[in-house]
């Protein structure tokens, strides 16, 4: 196993020499040093998934530095679910964009493991909202026929949550960046 040696000033080869006391030797220069373990700690989640939220856990070692926008894994009451941090909240209430964990009360996040996709349907002059539940990895792409309700639409705008438009032939967002998709009706071609 390769750990950094004080003596020798850089990652070297060590073994093992007491499990119970987690001793390593330093097979270059014999210096034996004692590998902690990081403490873990647990931190209070709240999982936000459209207008609803649940309440869960992320645990995490105490010196790990967390990050807005960064996907962790949330221990929920039924289970696990992917989360995107979007609020890093401190004991006084007062937030940050990066934080090390043991200085957090609450980590907000967004659940992108499945996400709903509001997508807009054009048909002439008639605007339809329709919505779906996907994964947050499924890709929409701008030129794509989608068929909802047996009838094609081909996605003309993708908005991002991030504010920018896709608009070009090609361009793809995977559902869990997407605010919103706009298609436009398609005729059936008869041959």
């Amino acid at each position: 196993m390769e750990i950094y040696c004080d003596v020798c000033g850089e990652e070297t080869e060590h073994e093992l020499i007491r499990a119970d006391k987690n001793l390593y030797r330093c097979k270059v220069c014999g210096s034996v040093v004692e590998l902690r373990k990081p403490k873990e700690i647990e931190l209070r989640a709240i999982l936000s998934s459209g207008a609803t939220s649940e309440k869960g856990k992320l645990r995490v070692e105490e010196n790990a530095v967390l990050e807005v926008g960064e996907e962790v894994i949330v221990e929920v009451s039924d289970g696990y679910k992917v989360g995107e941090i979007t609020s890093l909240e401190f004991k006084d209430g007062s937030r940050a964009e990066y934080a090390e964990a043991k200085d957090v009360s609450t980590v907000w996040l967004r659940d992108v493991g499945e996400v709903i996709v509001k997508i807009s349907l054009h048909k002439g002059a008639i605007t339809t909202p329709y919505k779906t539940l996907v994964s947050g990895d499924t890709e929409f792409e701008v030129g794509e026929v989608l068929e909802i309700n047996r009838k094609r639409f081909k996605i003309t705008r993708i908005k991002l949550i991030n504010g920018k438009l896709l608009k070009k032939e090609g361009e793809k967002a995977q559902a869990k960046e997407i605010r919103r998709v706009y298609a436009m009706y398609q005729r059936k071609w008869r041959k």
